[in-house]
């Protein structure tokens, strides 16, 4: 050791005292570096003012693209099963099985409308105003199942479609249409038969463990998509962790892994990561993770032997 890095050595072990202890010493580096900051700032001003007095100019280095780092997932225990929930139930002599399922973060009920076939109702709950309000075209006074709403004309850029919207208790909107489009006595008609009784539907997975700071924006008989942190929930997979049941002959080849002591096999094709699980019945497992989901492989593994197929899952088409 030369003698200055002794003479440092003993500087720092006399002034160690001083020194905040824990994690006060991270906060304590920080602001001594704002405060260094704002000084170099205020001197480098004060330097340019002068130089432009003077009708000098100074060349400044140009600065440099932002750079944005994920959050590191790591996995947790969830707060309870995926399930969805829909404040009012379908009518009783509906004509066929209703379908239940999270979309875009938003509990959505479809169901076969009785008396008119081939025609399906659509309903989706919400803490806020539908968007179709936003986009309306036109409006118009409705009662719905007693209580006051909006008759709503709208398009998405095809055949004009209408919406009855209406608020059931506060902080609970509701919307619905129906496909292919039926006059408006017939969605009021409708309405009137819905139950006043909440249903719910598992997922088709559970969950052991779930990326921390995720929500769960879909949910379909077949699949479930956590969407990160900072990220608008939507109907896609893009940019998400997909969790999807398929068919045995969907199977692909890739890097031979083992989760749970299923065979499995691992593909990274640059801007995704795909894990394929062989159930062992005909089925398979497929997890998709974007590359912006910064899951490593130990703990997409851990997620994936964590995952059970509930009796209520069927296999996506394609």
């Amino acid at each position: 050791m030369s003698d200055v890095e002794h003479r440092v050595r003993d500087l720092l072990r006399r002034h160690a005292a001083d020194a905040p202890a824990g994690v006060a010493l991270l906060t304590a580096v920080r602001a001594e570096s704002r405060r260094r900051t704002r000084r170099t700032r205020v001197a480098l001003a004060a330097a340019c003012a002068v130089l432009g007095a003077l009708g000098l100019t100074v060349p400044l280095r140009p600065a440099a693209d932002p750079v944005t780092v994920a959050a590191p997932a790591t996995l947790v225990e969830p707060a309870g099963p995926a399930t969805v929930t829909f404040p009012l139930g379908p009518p009783a002599d509906a004509a066929g099985a209703p379908d239940l399922r999270l979309a875009a973060g938003l509990p959505t009920l479809s169901v076969p409308v009785p008396g008119a076939p081939g025609v399906t109702a659509t309903l989706t709950a919400s803490t806020w105003p539908p968007g179709v309000l936003a986009a309306a075209t036109g409006t118009a006074p409705a009662t719905v199942r007693g209580l006051p709403g909006r008759l709503v004309t709208w398009s998405d850029g095809g055949e004009p479609e209408l919406s009855l919207v209406w608020q059931d208790g506060a902080g609970q909107w509701l919307e619905l249409r129906a496909f292919p489009p039926v006059p408006a006595e017939h969605l009021a008609g409708f309405a009137k038969t819905l139950v006043a009784q909440p249903v719910t539907a598992p997922a088709p997975f559970e969950f052991a463990l779930v990326p921390a700071g995720y929500t769960i924006d879909n949910i379909s008989p077949s699949a479930v998509t956590f969407c990160p942190p900072g990220t608008a929930p939507d109907e896609s997979f893009v940019g998400k962790l997909t969790v999807m049941l398929g068919v045995a002959a969907e199977w692909s080849p890739g890097r031979a892994v083992d989760v749970g002591g299923r065979p499995a096999t691992l593909r990274d094709s640059g801007d995704s990561t795909t894990l394929q699980v062989d159930l062992g019945d005909g089925r398979l497992l497929e997890l998709q993770s974007a590359a912006t989901v910064p899951l490593e492989e130990p703990d997409l593994l851990r997620f994936a032997a964590g995952i059970t197929v509930t009796p209520s899952a069927t296999p996506g088409q394609g």
